[in-house]
């Protein structure tokens, strides 16, 4: 028997779509977002194609003016458009293969969920706010570490902070390493909690861009010593016209 919801259509799907309540134990990915889908959504209405989308992806504007980057508009792009199929997100560092928000003049890319982060959150066991940052709360060459992980957070990437106690965090939540337990009480491995991604995607991918990281530090120290060197020369230069 057919179904009496009506079909609606978006832009990013070549078939119809009709609204659906999705439960926990479908363990739905959303198509836009990449994480996992549960409440109001929509799905494909062909029985063959798994295309869903959270309520609130289908509704996304699109273009938005953001405090992050306002030279500039960003666009709505339902694919990326590189050639790897992918994008690093300039605000959480992680990849997406899914819908961003898009600024082509200058290749800045944020997740859609990113994008919607509150500009301040209550942390449990930090007695302040914290505040969404957009670069590292350090302009002085101080490494910025996350309080919880521990792990560098680059520079360029968001965060949330309080400056009243010097105390920040990778922009989404971060599990704390814990110690294995003795005598057999468990498993003793975690994993950090990236808003659905599966835990495997996550190591891949935290490798990866671990590497880009490396890469990238390795290119400012090359910068940093072949303008040093540009300067000393300029310097070498002067002083013999002075002699």
């Amino acid at each position: 028997m057919a179904s009496s919801k009506p079909a609606v259509r978006h832009p990013s799907h070549n078939h119809p779509l009709r609204s659906h309540k999705a439960q926990a134990e479908e363990e739905i990915i959303c198509s836009g977002c990449d994480l996992d889908l549960i409440g109001a959504a929509f799905k494909c209405t062909k029985s063959e194609c798994d295309y869903f989308l959270h309520k609130s992806c289908f509704e996304l504007p699109r273009e938005n003016r953001h405090k992050s980057h306002p030279e500039h508009p960003l666009t709505l792009l339902y694919s990326p458009t590189y050639e790897s199929s992918a994008f690093a997100c300039d605000a959480c560092g992680e990849y997406g293969s899914g819908f961003s928000y898009n600024c082509s003049i200058c290749k800045y890319d944020v997740h859609v969920g990113c994008v919607s982060m509150p500009e301040t959150v209550e942390r449990e066991g930090h007695a302040h706010p914290l505040t969404l940052l957009y670069r590292s709360p350090y302009q002085n060459g101080l490494i910025f570490n996350c309080d919880e992980c521990h792990d560098t957070v680059p520079d360029n990437l968001w965060s949330y902070y309080c400056k009243k106690c010097d105390y920040g965090t990778h922009l989404h939540s971060c599990a704390v390493e814990e110690e294995p337990k003795r005598g057999g009480g468990g498993s003793g491995n975690t994993s950090r909690n990236n808003g659905g991604r599966s835990s495997a995607a996550s190591d891949l991918l935290s490798a990866m861009l671990k590497a880009q990281r490396e890469m990238e530090r390795m290119q400012i120290e090359l910068d940093m010593a072949m303008q040093s060197a540009k300067i000393a020369k300029k310097s070498r230069k002067h002083m013999l016209k002075m002699i």
